[in-house]
């Protein structure tokens, strides 16, 4: 029998990716996925369409949702299979916190002297909207106007966290998120964790803090790690007792070197996934 791959953690039009839901599908099916989850940010909007397209192509299709969770650094959760009313009523939420922040993020773009309007953040015909736009579609507008001459020079002066542009927004804490996702029968996996620690000693530490909420599983396979420190994730993940999980964080033209499908050191193997519905 053929290898099975699969990619738990991606991104369409609906928030900061380039391809929308159903041409996502199709791209996992041209790449030979056997399993692909939709992980927008804060939003599962595309999944119902995602999930109907890999229906068609013969690809298991899973409905899941990135949270930005807030903490000191960057920790996202990612949620599988989550679903029912308080689910995708606090999703509204964020959604709505995710809009009025682009928003002042944009007047404040404005008031720094630069000619950056909503509609420059916005893309109709691609369905990115004010909510599902974000600073990566800012990043590209000042850019494509000639402000910057980089993306990363655009976060750098002007988006990051602490630099003139930047906003703060609504959001849960680590805790409400993974609780959130465990009350909608859902599997709670903290998304590329060496973006959030400094050693591996806080890694292990905070793995269990977040066990002790609910967590399932850490993003161990990921297409941004290097081999020690997805070797870290696991050792991290197994003195934990978590579930280990991967994904490539695929976004299209947004982060162009990432390809669907693809971690450090190969691919995801389907057995992961049996072990995460397992659990």
């Amino acid at each position: 029998m053929a290898n099975k791959w699969i990619d738990l953690h991606t991104h369409s039009t609906k928030s900061d990716g380039t391809l929308t839901p159903a041409e996502l599908a199709a791209h996992a099916k041209e790449v030979g996925l056997s399993a692909i989850a939709l992980t927008d940010h804060d939003t599962d909007e595309g999944c119902a369409e995602f999930i109907e397209e890999c229906e068609k192509l013969g690809i298991e299709g899973i409905a899941g949702v990135e949270i930005g969770a807030k903490y000191k650094r960057e920790l996202h959760i990612v949620g599988l299979y989550a679903k029912g009313d308080e689910f995708e009523a606090m999703l509204t939420k964020l959604k709505n916190g995710r809009a009025e922040r682009n928003r002042l993020m944009v007047k404040k773009i404005q008031e720094y002297g630069f000619d950056i309007t909503e509609d420059d953040i916005t893309n109709e015909e691609l369905g990115v909207t004010i909510e599902s736009s974000g600073r990566l579609y800012m990043a590209e507008a000042l850019l494509r106007k000639g402000f910057v001459k980089t993306r990363q020079e655009a976060f750098d002066k002007y988006l990051a966290k602490d630099r003139p542009c930047f906003v703060k927004r609504f959001g849960l804490s680590p805790e409400e998120s993974i609780k959130l996702i465990k009350r909608s029968g859902g599997i709670a996996i903290w998304a590329h964790p060496v973006y959030t620690v400094d050693s591996e000693e806080e890694l292990d530490a905070l793995s269990v803090e977040l066990k002790g909420y609910g967590l399932d599983a850490m993003e161990c396979y990921y297409s941004e790690y290097s081999a020690e420190q997805s070797e870290m994730c696991i050792r991290a993940a197994k003195k934990a007792g978590l579930k280990m999980s991967g994904g490539s964080d695929f976004h299209g033209a947004n982060k162009p070197g990432v390809k669907l499908g693809e971690v450090n050191g190969g691919h995801v193997p389907y057995e992961l996934l049996e072990k995460l519905r397992h659990r």
